[in-house]
């Protein structure tokens, strides 16, 4: 069965500033791809390649087809994946003060699993990065669609503020749902900042332990459920530029591929969301991560 996605943002630009992002190749390489060639008119070619694609090329690189178009509000084009014809649009519309509302769909899309995870997982990874560089900041973390080589995910990436700053995202659990589920949050958030105390968002039946909590350095989470040699690793760094934040998620099954990708994916887009989230104050998508996907 193909899948539709959907995402809706909010981005802190004018529309014409994020329009110029989805189509420019200077910032196309920055967000969406590793290069591309692109005829900005409608038949024209889109073509677009490289490692940090949302999916990996089918030969040298991706060849679609612009089929829509109107100057800063809207384009769509036809992208054929695995002999499916899928269909990526976007739309633009002016939201209030300085910013802009951002609506992407793909549709007919044959697979929901890729490479680096899931394809839900890299389209949020993309449009993470395309907000931060459309507000004037840098990119971050992008799908890698390398292969696995260790039973564990390790991440990392660069967030212009303090260490504290940033260690705060993690200490109130309102805040700890927002930058989690990317901006709307349906899901139950306990924090308790201190060595033995539950750490947890989405089921409560199956908490985190806290097994290290040093302010503004590092976090270290265990499993109170199954499989109970799962862990997962924060420490933070000052840099000149901000504060590197390093994860780690160890105790993964020995051959567990599909796991350690799905986390890895899951992970980078949670990572690319806590940077918009300290940021800029928001992750920047308006509907919720289990209503982006569906199946038809």
């Amino acid at each position: 069965m193909p899948f539709n996605y959907d995402f809706r943002m909010r981005i802190g630009a004018p529309r014409p500033t994020v329009f110029e992002r989805l189509l420019r190749i200077e910032h196309l390489s920055r967000w969406f791809c590793g290069w591309s060639r692109i005829e900005p008119k409608v038949g024209g070619s889109f073509k677009f390649g490289g490692e940090t694609c949302l999916l990996p090329p089918e030969g040298r690189a991706w060849e679609t087809t612009i089929d829509e178009g109107e100057v800063l509000r809207r384009f769509a084009f036809r992208w054929p994946i695995q002999s499916a014809e899928t269909r990526v649009a976007y739309e633009l519309e002016d939201g209030p003060g300085e910013t802009a509302l951002l609506h992407v769909t793909h549709q007919m899309v044959p697979i929901q699993e890729t490479s680096c995870g899931s394809v839900q997982d890299a389209w949020r990874m993309c449009l993470g990065n395309l907000k931060s560089i459309a507000e004037g900041r840098g990119d971050s973390v992008r799908p890698d669609h390398s292969p696995v080589s260790s039973p564990e995910v390790r991440l990392s990436a660069l967030i212009e503020a303090t260490p504290s700053k940033v260690f705060d995202a993690f200490v109130n659990p309102t805040d700890v749902a927002h930058w989690t589920s990317g901006g709307v949050s349906h899901q139950e958030t306990r924090v308790e900042p201190r060595v033995g105390g539950a750490f947890f968002f989405g089921s409560a039946q199956e908490p985190d332990t806290v097994v290290e909590w040093v302010s503004s350095r590092h976090i270290a989470l265990g499993r109170s459920a199954e499989p109970k040699d799962r862990r997962m690793r924060f420490d933070f760094e000052e840099k000149a530029s901000g504060t590197a934040v390093y994860f780690t998620a160890s105790g993964f099954r020995s051959g567990d591929v599909d796991g350690i990708r799905r986390q890895r994916g899951r992970w980078s887009d949670r990572l690319v969301c806590l940077k918009n989230f300290v940021e800029s104050g928001a992750p920047g998508f308006t509907n919720a991560y289990e209503d982006q996907v569906r199946e038809t």
